[in-house]
């Protein structure tokens, strides 16, 4: 048991590393400057559509 949870963050922490990495190499191949965000590290945004205020 221990184990495989042990697996699924090992999994979890190389898949987001290997995110950031790949994000970076980008960034540098098209002259850009790299930017790390330790608060939101896969860039996940809300995507539903906010309530229109009513006038």
């Amino acid at each position: 048991m221990v184990t495989n949870i042990s697996y699924i963050f090992l999994i979890t922490l190389l898949l987001i590393m290997g995110g950031w990495t790949f994000k970076a190499l980008i960034s540098l191949a098209q002259g850009k400057p790299v930017e790390i965000n330790f608060k939101n590290p896969l860039n996940l945004k809300a995507r539903w559509p906010k309530d229109a205020k009513e006038k």
